[in-house]
Order: C-alpha cells, then structure tokens, then sequence
C-alpha cells in the first residue's frame, strides 16, 4: 500500500540548495506553482513492511492560474502504476488543497500550506492506511533543476511517524 499511495507523490517533488548564498528571494504562490510545469524524472525509495524498494518515476506538470495538475507513472521492477495529482491554491485562505491519486485505496485528499519553498500538505486516505487516515506530505523546490518529495506515516498505528516515500526529481 506504501508503494501504491506513494506513486504518486514520488513524481512530483524534491530538494536543493537555497537559492545562492543569501536568503531564497520571494516567491508568488503562482511562481511556485510554475515551477513544476514541465517533464520530470528520478529515483526514489519507498518502505514497504519496513523494506526499502528502489523505484524510477516520469511525470509532466502542468500550470495554469492557481493550479497544477501532475500525471505519469513510476516503476519497481516489472509494476507501472499510474500517478497523478491535482493540486489548487486558495489565494483567499492561504492553502493548497486537491487530490492525488497513486494507492489502492483511492483517491487521497491533500491540504495545506507553503512557506518559503517548502510545501507542507497532510494526507487524508479514503480507506486506512496502516491503521488510520492519516499521514504527511513535504514537497521542497527552491527553483533549480530538481524538487523532492517525502511521505510520513506512522507504520505501526498508534506507532512513531516514520519516512515511507523519499524521492528527487529532475527536470528532463
């Protein structure tokens, strides 16, 4: 389950340096969004029953005003699943908020916020995901080539949040 509800936000974020030496310039919310148009790729690793599984997905986002939509798939071996996600800005309140779609269970709910380059979104699984609803989305671009991905979900339920999904992607 790990895997599949994972896909999808593999492919669409990770990390980098802070924009040069000094502090990261301002960013609109429509400029962050943009930032994410385009092809994508890379590796990532997901935990499954406390395994670490090496996966490679592909992606093109998409922006328009307030939105971006991302579609591809990642693979483990011989598995393609398809990932995509929907994710729209409320200039009125302040959050992101949409849809993801990548495990079994159905379609998720995201929402949250942004500071600096640091999209911060929690997870709401239709159907339990070890044990609950439950889990947290951080998705890092600081405008360069690459963006990275992670999910946190507590494995054991009731247990500590642990890294189930790590992921960088690079632009194509």
């Amino acid at each position: 389950m790990v895997i599949a509800r994972a896909l999808v936000l593999l492919c669409f974020f990770g990390a980098q340096p802070a924009f040069g030496a000094g502090a990261a310039p301002a960013v609109t919310e429509q400029s962050f969004i943009d930032l994410f148009a385009g092809a994508w790729a890379g590796p990532g690793t997901l935990v499954k029953a406390a395994i670490p599984w090496r996966v490679t997905c592909r992606a093109t986002g998409q922006s328009s005003t307030n939105r971006l939509i991302v579609e591809g798939s990642c693979s483990l071996a011989i598995i393609n699943d398809r990932i995509a996600a929907d994710i729209a800005y409320d200039p009125k309140t302040g959050l992101y908020s949409g849809t993801y779609i990548g495990a079994k269970v159905g379609p998720a709910r995201v929402s949250g916020r942004r500071s600096g380059s640091v999209l911060s979104l929690a997870i709401t699984w239709p159907h339990p995901v070890f044990g609950d609803t439950r889990a947290r989305m951080t998705i890092v671009n600081t405008g360069g080539a690459t963006f990275r991905l992670t999910i946190f979900d507590n494995i054991a339920p009731g247990g500590p949040e642990e890294l189930t999904s790590d992921v960088v992607m690079t632009r194509l």
